[in-house]
């Protein structure tokens, strides 16, 4: 933050004491922010929430314009000493650990060619070793309980297919047969059983109609 405080230009007044100071000016007024995902980032500073938003299906970004906040420093014995914060600092600051995430802050007021291009490479250069640390995962044990959303995300992104991208149904047993169906059947294929009779009768199946249809 571009805040300077020269302690040696004390002026004490009684038992107060005059802190004389001054701000480096910034030039810019505003800064922007683009992602290149379709993941919605929510950040809380000090100084405010930030939502950046996801980029939207068919578009090449997302962009939140950020403006300068103020702030203000707890110097003790109920002093504060105010000051700005700088709309391109805060960008910087509210962006720290989601580059990886193809999120960035634009050096003029839209993304250049080169920094999409850039960003898109880093983005893709980390789904990678998502990829890889989640096959090693895989090859050990087989347990979807090891991969992430955030695995599943890189697969999905780069359009590269693994058995554990896939998320299983989840699945219950019969209570009539004991065979394994989804947990979301309201009628079990295998014996014809009515599961959830609330939403079997929402469809019109009643337990004898159930009966027959598997009969049939």
């Amino acid at each position: 933050m571009n805040i300077l405080i020269d302690q040696g230009e004390e002026d004490v007044v009684g038992e107060q004491v005059q802190l004389t100071t001054r701000e480096i000016p910034r030039a810019e007024a505003t800064a922007a922010i683009a992602n290149l995902g379709d993941q919605d980032f929510y950040v809380s500073r000090t100084y405010g929430i930030f939502h950046i938003p996801a980029c939207a299906k068919g578009e090449a970004y997302a962009l939140l314009l950020i403006t300068p906040r103020g702030d203000a420093l707890d110097l003790g014995d109920n002093r504060r000493f105010p000051f700005t914060i700088s709309a391109r600092e805060i960008a910087e600051d509210i962006i720290q650990d989601l580059d990886v995430h193809g999120v960035f802050v634009c050096e003029a007021a839209r993304p250049t060619a080169e920094e999409l291009d850039a960003a898109r490479a880093k983005r893709e250069s980390w789904y990678r070793n998502l990829i890889s640390e989640a096959d090693t995962m895989w090859a050990r044990g087989h347990s979807y309980r090891e991969i992430s959303d955030m695995h599943r995300r890189a697969a999905l992104t780069l359009g590269i297919e693994r058995e554990w991208a896939f998320v299983p149904q989840q699945m219950a047993d019969c209570p009539a047969c004991g065979e394994r169906v989804k947990a979301s059947a309201a009628v079990c294929k295998h014996c014809g059983a009515v599961i959830d009779a609330e939403k079997a009768a929402k469809h019109g199946i009643s337990g004898r109609a159930a009966v027959r249809v598997k009969g049939s």
